[in-house]
């Protein structure tokens, strides 16, 4: 190859890169979250309350398939285990209104969020097609009593995909039962104890403040963990 063909070559080569570079910087970024309040299923493998899931224990944010699935796994082969309505899932007492607490890791324009009981739509959050926060929480109202399955699907504005979480509840109370806490000190909230379990939008007192959890923790002690850590500051009591 004559010197005039080599340096064409490079030329050729040195100006692609560029093109490359903006294709791959123009890509979407990824969107994961799931229910860490009332625990999810794949809340309760990540945490260890139930063992045995695979994979899901180290990405419960990662249920992701296309839309329109009604399957806790939302049809994705790597999480089945997650549509075995015989594993031990945790059945969490809640009321006919309770808040339903996402943690989110990347954060992606969203479409909506859907929540089903026992297979039908019962209420649709939206968010005007914007990027969603950190920690979302979504008053879910109008619960039927009883035990039902909760399916939440997170649908993904500019793709075709969503996100997937099931949680097992008991309406009303009676059986079942999820993590627990101590019980509440005055008006500031349960005081907070190193042994106990907590989920995302849980309140504690420590130190005559009051703390929330953006998701679930056990063992930080709150006012130690930071700005972002997983503690909000809700100020004194």
């Amino acid at each position: 190859m004559t010197l005039r063909r080599r340096l064409a070559v490079l030329a050729a080569a040195l100006l692609t890169v560029p093109l490359f570079s903006v294709i791959f910087s123009a890509a979407p970024a990824g969107a994961h979250g799931w229910i860490t309040s009332p625990p999810s299923r794949q809340d309760q493998c990540a945490t260890g309350a139930v063992a045995n899931c695979g994979s899901i224990q180290y990405e419960p944010q990662s249920v992701e398939a296309p839309k329109g699935s009604r399957n806790c796994s939302g049809g994705n082969s790597n999480f089945t285990v997650l549509d075995q309505e015989n594993k031990g899932w945790i059945v969490t007492n809640i009321s006919s209104s309770t808040t339903f607490s996402w943690r989110n890791t990347a954060m992606h324009r969203t479409l909506n969020w859907q929540y089903y009981v026992d297979g039908n739509l019962h209420q649709t959050f939206t968010n005007g097609n914007a990027q969603p926060p950190q920690v979302v929480n979504h008053n879910v109202t109008g619960l039927p009593s009883g035990r039902h399955k909760v399916l939440a699907v997170w649908n993904i504005y500019d793709t075709a995909m969503a996100f997937y979480s099931c949680v097992d509840v008991n309406v009303g109370g009676g059986g079942g039962g999820g993590p627990t806490t101590p019980p509440p000190t005055g008006g500031c909230g349960a005081a907070w104890s190193a042994a106990a379990v907590y989920t995302g939008g849980m309140t504690v007192s420590h130190k005559s403040r009051k703390y929330t959890a953006r998701w679930w923790t056990q063992g930080e002690e709150p006012g130690t963990t930071g700005e972002w850590g997983v503690w909000q500051d809700n100020g004194a009591c």
